[in-house]
């Protein structure tokens, strides 16, 4: 082989191997790994036995107390006006991973680690917007982390953050914001950042003869 056709041979594979380099791995030798189940996985009749027992306990009591007209009558479940309880919130699946990272890159901003996440139930007020979500049960997010108090008790609470004049970035219990002490004279609530994740869709129970859990 002469000199020219060695330089063209090695300036070819020199091409061959940055274009190999540059451009994503087809190896199909390579297998996405499998997860193991974690441990709060329960069996489809375990759930069911959940959903049941709320339908046969907590419902009849919340759908009695929530259907009354201001005059005390009983509001009969044939009425238009019947409310049915709230018997799953459910959340878009790309957003919950949105807000995954956020409140992920948030205790990290704040050097926390964050220890659990945290479900609350809730309700909201008769007077909404949304008229359908009127006196209706929901639930609300926030995640949680360890903070010690003024006299060396830990406990794990949830937590907000919190950004200094400064720019540096501070976590702060629920608590203390709510009672004004987490708070600055001057911006006031303006520089907590929530952590609590809400705006899911309301449903009574799944429809009759759907592929879901039902009573």
């Amino acid at each position: 082989m002469n000199k020219i056709t060695f330089l063209a041979v090695a300036f070819t594979a020199t091409l061959l191997i940055v274009s190999c380099e540059n451009k994503p791995c087809n190896c199909g030798d390579q297998e996405t790994p499998v997860l193991g189940a974690p441990a709060n996985i329960i069996p489809i009749a375990a759930a069911d036995s959940l959903y049941q027992n709320y339908g046969n306990s907590r419902v009849p009591l919340i759908e009695r107390a929530e259907n009354i007209t201001e005059e005390g009558d009983t509001i009969p479940k044939e009425d238009v006006n019947y409310k049915q309880t709230t018997r799953y919130v459910s959340f878009s699946f790309k957003e919950m991973k949105k807000y995954m990272a956020y409140i992920e890159q948030q205790a990290d901003s704040a050097n926390i680690e964050i220890l659990q996440l945290r479900v609350y139930l809730g309700k909201y007020g008769k007077k909404v917007k949304n008229k359908d979500k009127s006196n209706r049960g929901t639930v609300f997010f926030n995640p949680a982390a360890e903070f010690v108090s003024a006299d060396g008790t830990r406990d794990t609470v949830s937590f907000a953050i919190k950004k200094d004049a400064k720019g540096k970035y501070q976590a702060v219990t629920v608590g203390s914001v709510l009672d004004g002490s987490a708070l600055d004279a001057e911006m006031g609530s303006q520089n907590i950042e929530s952590m609590s994740g809400n705006i899911g869709h309301l449903a009574p129970p799944p429809p009759v003869g759907g592929g879901d859990f039902q009573l």
